[in-house]
């Protein structure tokens, strides 16, 4: 391999490492809303260069995490509350749709385990938002990964980019006994192999708690955080 496609090649994996830890960073709250993303800082702390820096705000750019104005340079992009609407709209339908297929592909083995998460969801001491997310991806996982049609996964999870945002962290405790009992219910249909029902319920629950964190966001943040 000659000496620039080598070069060539480790920027590329330097651009995918700090696109993954800042687009993590924005994920999780460490970087807010609005907040200002200067290159020189995230060259320091990411210690790459500052054709890296930039080839990853342009990549988080046209994912919509980051805004860049000329003269200005780039920050965390606003919260959309229109926006966050309309990605829970569209992930009903998908999840809607794989919890349908996935009615009758689910074994009893899969169903065992879903009840286990139920179990562990239902022991989690209160408040415990983090540990509620990591059970609640993997009931959710695991509906989706039995629907059948890997295009439709892939659809959910270049949707869910935008329903895990740093949001969710702020805004769930207030639903998790709610979300509880509506996977309970998921589950019975599941049970019964009624996947009209399961359908049904899971796009009410992806759209109830969608309709939820949009109320709880205008009542409790700051308007210069939403766009």
């Amino acid at each position: 391999m000659s000496e620039k496609k080598t070069r060539n090649t480790g920027l590329q994996e330097e651009s995918l490492r700090v696109t993954r830890a800042l687009r993590q960073e924005i994920y999780s709250g460490l970087r807010l809303p609005r907040e200002r993303l200067v290159e020189a800082a995230l060259c320091e702390t990411f210690s790459v260069s500052r054709m890296v820096i930039r080839q990853v705000l342009n990549t988080l750019k046209g994912e919509g995490l980051v805004v860049i104005e000329p003269y200005k340079g780039a920050r965390v992009a606003s919260i959309s509350i229109d926006r966050m609407l309309e990605s829970y709209q569209v992930l009903s339908v998908l999840e809607g749709f794989a919890a349908g297929l996935a009615a009758r592909r689910l074994t009893s083995r899969d169903l065992k385990k879903l009840r286990a998460i139920l179990d562990q969801q239902r022991n989690i001491e209160g408040g415990d938002v983090r540990k509620w997310q990591e059970l609640n991806h993997d009931f959710h996982r695991l509906i989706n990964l039995r629907c059948g049609n890997q295009k439709l996964v892939d659809m959910i999870r270049q949707n869910m980019r935008f329903t895990t945002y740093w949001f969710l962290l702020l805004s769930t405790p207030g639903r998790i006994g709610r979300n509880i009992q509506e996977h309970e219910n998921v589950v019975a249909a599941f049970e019964k192999k009624d996947g009209n029902r399961a359908r049904n319920l899971m796009e009410r629950h992806i759209l109830g708690a969608g309709e939820y964190l949009t109320k709880h966001l205008e009542a409790s943040l700051p308007a210069g955080m939403l766009g």
